[in-house]
């Protein structure tokens, strides 16, 4: 490599030379600047997510304390049942970065389309889960009142799915490409549009029906169309079309389709055990009372001004170590990840400190004094405090979590993840179970999942220092001198399934 393996790169654009020789292959941002240049967009988006959900939980709390109990258990169910189909469809994000990082770009509109039939055939498979919100939420035995808020958000979401799989899908031809600006464009006013009928939605503003935490949900669907509309639309500009072939790539390619499957798979399935262990972890928390489970969905809720933005830090550093894979540069990826794992780990503690110092400040704005009983919030406040002070311990090292797992996302590393996160989420369920049936109380179950997430860091960590993701490719390999059809199709062995 050259002395300019740390510019900052910006691979989106990238066109095959007009003599149809092979095209430039640019090195991905590996310098602190270029990391971040590269991740602003992605984190401004997610903070802006953070801040969505900040406000749909601060207008529940305005709206009642059920509905604030249940936005979080049945966002997160909700979320459970989507992840392994979203796993899969933004999925498509690695497959444009490794196409991008082998310098084939015509085959990116390719395995975008993949993305979307994906999306589209998913979408409706959870949309037909709809009718079980009822019975699902029965089994957590929380409050009828909250029971009932929970079904009604979960069923509006299931409903929405296949909007918010397409938005996945057509994310990730954006971000694949290292595009953030335009993507966080399209986010932050999907985001808003979200913000705007919250608000109309929930209180019934402008003659409309007063529609609480169901008017959440609906604004949320709402918000992830109008994003997947744009997205979409705009992968379809000229430019794109002749760089990246994205409607000459529009047929169904069953190969890629299943390449696609049989790496994002194991991705959304990891998603899927994780998401069933935090959810059962605010079910056992609902069954200890109402308060612990506000308190505790009020921490998860402040949490994400420290984890969200870590999110688009991940995408990054995933987006910088798949071009990097395409490319065979395992050197250049290492760097970038090493220096992602320390600008987030500078962002934890400082959130870490915030929460010590501040956690009083942070819980009040959830406190409608207009709506709550004489004394309850204080009683929510007293758990929530010590709540975000095992949030602030944990934040010490769920950066390595983040990063580290981007990483091995981004190189394809998918399988080993999956089985990883098994075995460590199973006896993690089974001790809060423990706890739970042993009358132990909510700091208890809380000190056990900030154990939980440490050691979860020193995994990811481990297995990336192993170096065993060097030899892993998503894409299909490409036969040396090949041009023309051979370039578009490729073969269907890899390094990955060498192995």
């Amino acid at each position: 490599m050259s002395g300019r393996d740390d510019r900052q790169c910006m691979c989106d654009g990238m066109a095959p030379p007009a003599d149809g020789g092979e095209p430039e292959r640019v090195p991905a941002p590996a310098s602190y600047l270029g990391i971040l240049r590269l991740s602003g967009p992605l984190i401004l988006s997610m903070t802006g997510v953070m801040i969505m959900q900040y406000l749909d939980a601060l207008f529940l709390a305005w709206h009642s304390q059920d509905a604030l109990a249940a936005i979080v258990p049945a966002g997160m169910a909700a979320y459970m049942v989507k992840s392994v189909f979203l796993g899969a469809a933004g999925y498509t994000s690695t497959f444009v970065a490794q196409y991008i990082g082998a310098g084939r770009p015509e085959r990116v509109g390719a395995a975008l389309w993949q993305g979307v039939y994906f999306s589209i055939a998913a979408g409706l498979i959870v949309a037909s889960l709809a009718p079980l919100a009822g019975p699902f939420f029965e089994l957590a035995g929380h409050d009828p009142g909250v029971r009932e808020q929970e079904a009604a958000f979960f069923k509006i979401s299931c409903l929405g799915a296949p909007l918010i799989m397409l938005n996945a899908a057509a994310s990730g031809f954006w971000s694949g490409r290292g595009a953030t600006l335009p993507l966080m464009a399209v986010h932050l006013l999907s985001l808003l549009l979200n913000a705007l009928l919250a608000a109309v939605l929930i209180f019934g503003r402008f003659g409309l029906p007063e529609m609480g935490i169901r008017g959440a949900a609906v604004a949320t669907v709402a918000a992830q169309g109008f994003a997947a509309t744009i997205l979409l639309v705009g992968a379809l500009s000229p430019a794109h079309i002749k760089t990246y072939g994205t409607w000459s790539g529009r047929r169904i390619e069953p190969a890629l389709l299943w390449r696609l499957i049989r790496f994002g798979a194991p991705n959304g399935f990891r998603f899927a055990v994780e998401m069933v262990a935090w959810t059962l972890f605010l079910f056992f928390v609902g069954r200890l009372g109402k308060n612990e489970l506000a308190a505790t969905n009020i921490a998860w809720r402040i949490n994400g001004i420290a984890f969200f933005p870590l999110i688009g830090l991940s995408s990054a550093i995933s987006i910088v170590v798949g071009q990097c894979q395409g490319r065979g540069d395992h050197r250049l990826a290492i760097k970038a990840t090493y220096r992602g794992m320390i600008i987030s780990q500078a962002w934890m503690m400082l959130a870490a400190a915030m929460f010590v110092a501040i956690p009083e400040r942070l819980i009040s704005m959830f406190h409608d004094p207009t709506i709550e009983a004489a004394g309850e919030f204080e009683r929510v406040a007293e758990i929530g405090v010590v709540c975000l002070r095992f949030v602030a311990a944990y934040c010490l090292l769920d950066g390595f979590n983040v990063i580290f797992t981007g990483a091995l996302v981004g190189a394809g590393d998918t399988r080993w993840t999956l089985v990883a996160a098994a075995v460590m989420n199973v006896p993690f369920v089974a001790v809060l179970y423990a706890l739970l049936s042993f009358g132990m109380g909510v700091y208890a179950l809380w000190a056990v999942a900030t154990a939980f997430v440490m050691l979860q860091a020193l995994v990811w960590f481990l297995r990336f220092r192993s170096g065993a993701w060097k030899t892993m490719r998503v894409i299909e390999a490409v036969p040396p001198g090949a041009t023309g059809a051979d370039r578009r199709g490729g073969r269907e062995q890899t390094a990955g399934d060498a192995r």
